[in-house]
């Protein structure tokens, strides 16, 4: 009689690192998995008691083929290294998909085993995203030079400003506002500021997959290269004081993001294309981030 498998979650975070290390494999390739089982590695040095984070494997086995299902709330990611259909798609349909899921950095060649999966289970999508990947090393990032406007001065993102960056957010959703927070709690980030009136007037924060994101210039201040300066930054910030490699996620169709990266010579990783994309709650309505948590 053939054994049924099940969901079971890593709690060991040695597991959790050495799970990790799998992902150095053919370096970028697997540069997301790596990214966000860092992301939140570090948020637990941070915060032990980080709460509604899971880590999710197969009968216990992470080590054979990297299979994990990462769950934040209401976020989602999952890989494997293989890329293989059998054992990720049952592992994905043990999930609890009834609050819906926000669902990141879908990989092309995982793509295929989601797309199966939301028709199989018959899930209800409320949009999804195709975007392209660019990428700079470390070594390069850490060579960037800054040229802050007269006028104007780099610091760190405040919470106060959370606001305004998810109001102006292009992947802005019911909870982002609450990741929005994280993000500037927890990552790297970069804002620049008028130096008189103490406006942001540009910024970019680090997404938990490792990517450049929430690249934005408020409009009155746009067309004077802000977006180049901060995205330098941010850049530069990353490589020195975590020493990685830099990623950006690019929608196929922002144009002006595509030149601030190749301006500053990231190459476009060609054939890498990650989708995210959001499943609605079977009881209808849409997720949302629980009020005070």
């Amino acid at each position: 009689m053939a054994t049924v498998k099940q969901l079971t979650k890593i709690t060991d975070t040695a597991d959790l690192k050495n799970l990790q290390k799998l992902y150095l494999k053919d370096w970028p390739s697997n540069c997301v998995g790596y990214f966000w089982l860092d992301n939140y590695l570090r948020w637990l040095q941070k915060n032990p008691s980080l709460g509604y984070l899971n880590f999710y494997t197969l009968d216990n086995d992470w080590q054979s083929d990297g299979l994990f299902i990462l769950v934040h709330r209401y976020q989602l990611f999952f890989s494997n290294l293989s890329k293989q259909k059998t054992e990720l798609e049952l592992a994905l349909k043990l999930l609890d998909w009834s609050k819906g899921f926000k669902v990141s950095a879908i990989h092309e060649t995982h793509h295929y085993i989601y797309k199966d999966l939301v028709a199989e289970v018959n899930l209800q999508m409320d949009r999804e995203m195709s975007t392209i990947m660019y990428s700079l090393t470390c070594e390069e990032a850490e060579k960037l030079e800054i040229n802050c406007p007269e006028g104007y001065y780099l610091d760190k993102v405040r919470l106060e400003h959370a606001d305004l960056i998810n109001n102006l957010w292009s992947a802005r959703h019911p909870g982002s506002l609450k990741l929005v927070e994280m993000l500037i709690t927890y990552n790297t980030n970069v804002g620049l500021y008028e130096k008189e009136s103490g406006l942001l007037c540009a910024w970019c924060l680090r997404l938990q997959s490792g990517f450049l994101g929430a690249l934005e210039v408020i409009q009155s201040h746009q067309r004077r290269g802000f977006g180049l300066v901060v995205a330098a930054a941010i850049s530069k910030a990353i490589a020195t004081d975590l020493k990685q490699d830099i990623t950006a996620l690019v929608n196929m169709n922002n144009n002006a993001a595509c030149r601030v990266f190749e301006k500053l010579d990231f190459k476009l990783i060609r054939g890498e294309h990650y989708n995210w994309s959001m499943i609605k709650p079977k009881a209808g309505g849409q997720i949302s981030w629980p009020n005070n948590e």
